[in-house]
């Protein structure tokens, strides 16, 4: 059976099967008490794990008593059974034969008066599923029967069975089920929520909260509790199960108040839409939380669906109320007078189950909406930031919704034309779920996500086409696409049937290909074919037949003799050229007689396009720096040698650079430049291959320069035509002769302005050294230098020259890949000025982490500098070297710092009164006092030192570990803090370092000199300090299941508490086992965690 196989595998019961041969091996050793929601499950869990090969020879003896007065008459013979008892009656009955049998006692698992062996708690999501598809169950299936039976087997065998079996017993009692019914509405709620309990006595006739308290927890302690009680929340086990064991006490006022209820819950706004994006992630510390909790919210909107689906057959003909009605009416209410944006987002997460409750109201909703003159819907279309602390779209509820609607085939027309409507508005984000990802998810071939058969599927596209033709055409084309595409399920609907059974790829071809032959018609049959329509043809040649490929190319002859311009035509022949004339498709052409004649056919069309102006002519080979050569370009196709390729390509672009050279002058280069992205790569080919003498370069250098200097608003093109020029004479002489002829017609400003453009070399710099100071300081502080593998002495002339234009972070970009070339002096100087400022841009040339810790690395190796300078340039830098989470093995960190505070405690005590203000309230003595004007600064530089101190100051002369050594050091250290009225905090800080102390030599942490030092100081604030520090050590975690992982940290601590609780008892108490109680409470918190993500949905 599903309980007895599956019940085995739930939390908390593995690793007991060799506990419980271990035992059974012991005469008369007591076997474990399993606790369970109801003794079947118990009994079935117990029959499983005797069922295994290591239980099986006891399986036989095991005897079930579920009454009294028959374990005495069996016990006073041959006791070689194992006795199960399932009451408590039994339980007395076997009180006096414990100690001459083994036994098994069973209690329900809110009951037990005893910690149980074996706890039977919520089988995991993955195990019940796992189990329902070994029952031959889908996955819509499965899906159901989680949402019904809240994962207790005890519900799923009542909603698997039939007849007076899907009645629990605690039903048949009318005052236990009256008791339930606004239970029933809430679903799940936080006892502790003010708002919460006040909904849930109203709901109750205005019953005392305390009293509804009372019966929640008596319930829960019933076998099959059809209730839950886990830490501060509440909740029903199964919510359908529970409808229909109670509906007939159910009354119509019971109906009337929960819609009174509901429209006030779900009404309610949401004060997280008052803070800006970047600061709803932490809402609840500017206290702009809702007052209903969100469990309470969502089990008032779930059961809203429950009572439109399921309440017109239980209560209409009985109560005379519509429920459904209800619903639509409350929905209507809840979204529209007026419908706003806001309204919207306060209802993101609920609009999916508005649309379940009411999909009629909804769609009505939506579609008034964007009829009006300024559609709330549109709002929420909006880009979201990629920020680490931005939110999740606002979109995302509504096209659930929709695509929840779109499972039903009578519904899906007006959700697909609402989602083609939204799919109109470009959103440039990163998220995924767009409207247009929705409707592809609804049309894609192999794997629609809708119930509606290909007909309708097919109609429906056609409908779209004529109303929405740009948004149609996109999903269109996408059903025959080049390259494969992931499929994603659809939201589906949880209590509606829409969609069950459907959603999965198909199992054959047959519907694939039947679809994809209609879209294949439906584009080529298009009204009215654009260069993008039939761009979007040819890039998919090679998936159609050659039938579609002989219609693709008419339509694109009868597009070109119609009005297609001659850069359109330009632009097509492109197309053709890298789609169907590519080495790939050449390659395809030898294996393949119909791609050979994709090729012919292709290049027929590629020569037909041929535009009649010369610059359309050769734009493509310029419209951008990497050129994708055509295969009848390439000798050997099978094999690429990229530097031939490199020669090649040059040689192609010269040549048309000549012939355009020839026709229209420099202005034609400047022309085709322009049309392009790769005016860089235009001029150095013009200069490198000759394809300009040096008065055409001077000519075409000047022409470019003109709307520079002019300061026109783009001049992109012209900048980087200009540098590729300079760049594309090799010979020093010869761009020396041409700058300095284009400079004598410039002032020193327009000649630096000029310079700038030009390669980043000595050569340049001399001729920046003509100019006068002005116009040297223009270049110094407008030129953009870039990283070359220039030679040492180079790169020092470049970092000394940018270092006295007051620009050392752009001088640090030059070395940053090779600081090691540099003069040990000469990097430390250049880290002290950014240190310190300069004349840098902001958001220029910022700092790499990576980068930073090179240098600092290499200077590390110096002996040029003192231990001082060091230290000194690794506090300058410490927000970027202190990254105390970096558990990278080479990461560099601080090291001659952490050498230096060693060796001068003062430091630490300075950085203390940084960072902390004094207990007394009295001002500093002069000496240590900081300018008002940095006392921030200092405050935030003093704490990261504390932070990033790792390094024990317990090492003498020779190295070596010493308890004495520590001692002096923390002793100086609470001196002066003693003084500046900063014990206590000082301690603190003591303690955070000592917990970065390693294993002692005797495997118990922490090592010798540390744990002695805290036994003699007997501090309960380093205590604490050090306390908090090893809990901020174990950093970001991966989680399992419960609190396993904190259990197992407790276990170490104790280990060594106990080891440490006769030679250092103080540093057992108040450090070891103070951990021990930390990490128990929160293996008890993950574990109450772990309970309540089974149970809160």
């Amino acid at each position: 059976m599903l309980g007895s196989e599956r019940a085995a595998m739930a939390p908390g019961s593995g690793g007991l099967v060799a506990q419980l041969c271990q035992n059974l091996r012991l005469d008369h050793q007591p076997l474990p008490l399993i606790a369970a929601a109801r003794p079947a499950e118990a009994h079935d869990h117990g029959m499983a794990r005797a069922a295994r090969l290591d239980l099986r020879s006891y399986r036989d003896r095991v005897l079930v008593f579920d009454a009294p007065a028959t374990l005495p008459h069996l016990a006073e013979g041959a006791q070689t059974f194992i006795p199960v008892a399932t009451s408590r009656e039994v339980e007395r009955e076997l009180a006096p034969y414990l100690k001459q049998m083994h036994s098994i006692v069973i209690y329900p698992r809110n009951a037990a008066n005893s910690e149980p062996k074996i706890l039977l708690g919520q089988i995991s999501h993955a195990a019940f599923g796992s189990a329902l598809a070994e029952m031959g169950k889908d996955r819509d299936e499965i899906n159901r029967l989680e949402a019904e039976s809240g994962r207790s087997l005890t519900v799923l065998r009542r909603r698997l069975a039939s007849g007076a079996l899907r009645t629990p017993l605690w039903a048949d009692t009318k005052t236990t089920a009256s008791s339930l019914v606004p239970f029933l509405f809430a679903g799940a709620w936080h006892s502790a929520n003010d708002a919460d309990r006040l909904a849930l006595s109203l709901l109750a006739e205005e019953i005392p909260y305390p009293h509804l308290e009372r019966q929640v927890q008596q319930l829960a302690l019933i076998n099959d509790p059809p209730v839950w009680s886990i830490g501060p929340y509440r909740g029903v086990v199964s919510k359908i199960d529970l409808l229909y064991a109670i509906a007939d006490v159910v009354t119509a006022e019971d109906l009337r108040r929960f819609f009174n209820i509901a429209e006030i819950v779900l009404g309610e706004d949401d004060p997280t839409l008052d803070l800006d994006d970047e600061k709803r992630w932490a809402a609840g510390l500017y206290g702009k939380t809702r007052e209903f909790s969100s469990p309470f919210r969502e089990g008032i909107s779930e059961t809203l669906v429950l009572l439109s689906i399921e309440g017109p057959h239980l209560f209409r003909a009985r109560l005379g109320v519509d429920p459904e009605g209800e619903a639509a009416l409350l929905v209507r209410r809840l979204l529209e007078n007026p419908l706003t944006t806001r309204k919207l987002e306060a209802n993101d997460r609920d609009l999916p189950t508005y649309a379940e409750a009411a999909p009629r109201e909804f769609l009505s909703i939506i579609e008034r909406d964007l009829a009006s003159d300024n559609p709330a819907v549109l709002g929420l279309l909006r880009p979201v930031s990629t920020s680490f602390f931005g939110r999740s779209p606002s979109r995302t509820g509504l096209l659930w919704a929709l695509e929840g609607l779109s499972w039903n085939p009578e519904t899906l027309p007006r959700a697909a034309i609402i989602l083609a409507q939204l799919a109109r508005i470009e959103i440039d984000d990163n998220w995924v779920n767009k409207p247009t990802n929705s409707l592809q998810s609804i049309f894609r071939a192999w794997m629609p996500q809708t119930a509606a058969d290909h007909n309708q599927r097919v109609s429906l596209m056609k409908t779209l086409a004529r109303t929405y033709p740009d948004v149609a055409w996109r999903l269109c084309v996408s059903q025959f696409d080049v390259y494969g595409e992931t499929g994603h399920y659809s939201h589906k609907p949880r209590w509606r049937s829409d969609g069950y059974g459907f959603g999965e790829p198909f199992a054959t071809w047959e519907p694939i290909h039947s679809f994809v032959r209609e879209m294949i018609e439906m584009a080529l049959n298009w009204p009215h074919h654009t260069l993008e329509t039939l761009s979007d043809l040819v890039s998919r040649l090679r998936v159609l037949a050659p039938e579609h490929q002989t219609r693709v190319w008419s339509l694109i002859e009868t597009w070109a003799k119609t009005g297609a311009s001659d850069a359109e035509k330009a632009a097509m022949r492109e197309k053709i050229r890298v789609s169907t004339l590519s080495r790939r498709a050449a390659r395809q052409s030898k294996k393949d007689a119909a791609a050979r004649a994709l090729v012919k056919a292709a290049k027929s069309a590629y020569e037909a396009l041929e535009p009649s102006d010369l610059l359309n002519k050769h734009a493509w080979l310029f419209r951008e720096q990497w050129l994708e050569e055509s295969a009848d370009e390439i000798e050997d196709i099978e094999y690429t040698d990229y530097s031939k390729r490199s020669e090649r390509i040059q040689e192609v672009r010269a040549a048309a650079l000549k012939e355009v050279l020839c026709a229209q002058g420099v202005g034609g280069l400047i022309t085709l430049a322009k049309r392009g992205n790769a005016a860089w790569t235009l001029g150095a080919v013009a200069a490198m291959n000759n394809v300009l003498d040096e008065s055409q370069l001077i000519e075409l250098i000047n022409v470019a320069l003109r709307p520079v200097l002019a300061d026109e608003t783009d001049v992109h093109t012209s900048r980087n035509l200009i540098g590729g020029t300079f760049r594309g004479i090799a010979d020093d002489a010869k761009r020396t002769h041409v700058i300095q002829a284009v400079c004598s017609a410039l002032s020193d400003e327009q000649a630096a302005r000029l310079l700038v453009l030009c390669p980043y070399s000595a050569a340049t710099w001399a001729i920046v050294d003509t100019l006068g100071p002005d116009g040297q300081a223009k270049y110094w502080s407008d030129v953009v230098p870039d990283w070359s593998p220039h030679s040492d002495d180079e790169n020092s002339q470049s970092v000394e020259r940018l270092l006295k234009a007051g620009r050392p972070r752009a001088a640090f970009s030059c070395i940053r890949l090779k600081p090691t070339g540099l003069d040990p002096q000469i990097l430390h100087r250049l880290l002290q000025d950014m240190a310190t400022g300069g004349n840098d841009k902001s958001g220029e040339y910022m700092l790499e982490h990576y980068n930073v810790e090179e240098a600092f690395k290499y200077l590390n190796t110096s002996s040029a500098l003192s231990l001082d300078e060091k230290a000194g340039l690794e506090f300058a830098y410490i927000d970027v070297l202190a990254r105390p989470w970096d558990s990278r093995g080479d990461s560099y960190g601080i090291p001659n710092l952490e050498r230096y505070v060693e060796a001068h405690p003062e430091l630490f005590a300075q950085a203390i009164a940084w960072a902390y203000k004094r207990k007394d309230g009295a001002a500093d003595p002069d000496e240590i006092r900081v300018p008002e004007e940095r006392v921030k600064d200092m405050a935030e530089r003093g704490y990261k030192l504390l932070e990033a101190l790792q390094r024990i100051p317990d090492h003498d002369e020779i190295g070596k570990s010493d308890a004495n050594t520590l001692a002096r050091w923390v002793s100086s250290v609470r001196q002066s803090a003693k003084g500046i009225s900063r014990i206590d905090v000082a301690d603190m800080c003591i303690g955070r370092l000592l917990a970065h102390s390693p294993v002692g030599s005797d495997g118990i942490w922490p090592s010798e000199s540390v744990r002695t030092v805290m036994e003699e100081v007997h501090s309960e604030q380093l205590m604490r300090g050090a306390h908090t520090g090893v809990y901020n050590s174990r950093g970001a975690v991966w989680r399992g299941a419960g609190g396993d992982q904190e259990r197992e940290l407790a276990t170490k601590y104790r280990t060594w508490a106990d080891s440490l609780q006769s030679t250092h008892p103080y540093v057992a108490s108040a450090l070891l086992m103070q951990l021990v109680r930390t990490y128990e409470a929160e293996a008890n918190r993950e574990d109450t965690e772990e309970s309540l993500r089974g149970r809160l949905r």
